[in-house]
Formats: C-alpha cells, sequence, structure tokens
C-alpha cells in the first residue's frame, strides 16, 4: 500500500541543528505558570541559554541567598561562577567520564557538555563578600545580604 500523505514531510538530517526555541519559551512559560502558585518571599528568575541544566536548590536565609549546585565530575577551576548587578551566572563544560572505545551502554543518562545558570537575586547582596565551596558535587555559593552594589564581578570556586 502506497498511501500519499496531504502534506510534505521535512526529511531528517543529524547534522541539522535544532532550534531550541521553541522548547526555551514553553520551559520559561511554565516557569511563569508555576512561580505564581509558589509560595516565596521574592520571585526568584532562573533561565537557562544552552546546553544542559543541573539541577539546583535556592534558598534565603536572614542574612544570606544561597544556591547549590549538582555539578559533580567537575573541578573547581572548570566552573565559573559571575555577578552582573542582581544577576548570578554560573557556566562551565562537564566532560565526557566515558573513555573511547566500543561499548554496549545500559543506560546513558549523565549529561555533558556546556551548561549555564541564570538567577536574578531578589535581594541586594554585598558582591565581595560572595563565597563558594565545592565538595561530593555540589557547588555552594553564599551571598551575603546587603545595599545595592550593581557591578561585574568573577568570583573564584574554592
Amino acid at each position: 500500500m502506497n498511501a500519499k500523505l496531504p502534506y510534505a514531510m521535512p526529511a531528517w538530517t543529524p547534522s541539522r541543528e535544532l532550534d531550541m526555541s521553541e522548547f526555551d519559551n514553553i520551559r520559561e512559560l511554565l516557569e511563569m505558570l508555576m512561580s505564581e502558585h509558589t509560595p516565596a518571599k521574592h520571585k526568584i528568575k532562573m533561565k537557562t541559554s544552552f546546553g544542559w541544566e543541573p539541577a539546583m536548590n535556592v534558598f534565603e536565609t536572614d542574612g544570606e541567598f544561597v544556591v547549590i549546585v549538582d555539578i559533580a565530575g567537575m573541578a573547581p577551576k572548570e566552573i565559573a561562577v559571575f555577578t552582573d548587578g542582581n544577576i548570578l551566572r554560573i557556566s562551565g563544560v562537564r566532560k565526557d567520564l566515558i573513555e573511547a572505545g566500543k561499548k554496549q551502554f545500559h543506560a546513558l543518562e549523565i549529561q555533558v557538555g556546556p551548561f549555564q545558570r541564570l538567577i536574578g537575586v531578589p535581594v541586594p547582596v554585598d558582591k565581595d563578600s560572595i563565597t563558594t565551596r565545592y565538595a561530593n558535587g555540589l557547588l555552594e555559593i553564599r551571598l551575603r545580604k546587603r545595599g545595592d552594589q550593581p557591578g561585574k564581578r568573577r568570583v573564584e570556586v574554592e
């Protein structure tokens, strides 16, 4: 049976780049809808621009704004943390953990490659007192609350 389709189906080619903008738009819409029903003192805007998204916990105490990022398998020098005004940017590249060669995979779930997370910090923080700690695959970033200090700064990961 040779049935004709009422429309022309474009051929899929593996080399063609995917347009992820539609997925980003859907994700942003879902984030907006979910944030309307999330009990939070301040709304926190989180956005990615490429690659995979490491899981994060973001919370606030009386004196600090804290971000914990799950990025196991990386060295501190492979992670970049920047502040720019009220935006905290965390980025890096997780290298493939699997050696080259023929393998028969049963599961392949660990994401590799570039990542970036942008977090809108909803409270004024002291940009000079930002501390980081990377241990057991978790990056912890602590920003002490304070008066507004806009400007760019790179924070070294320890």
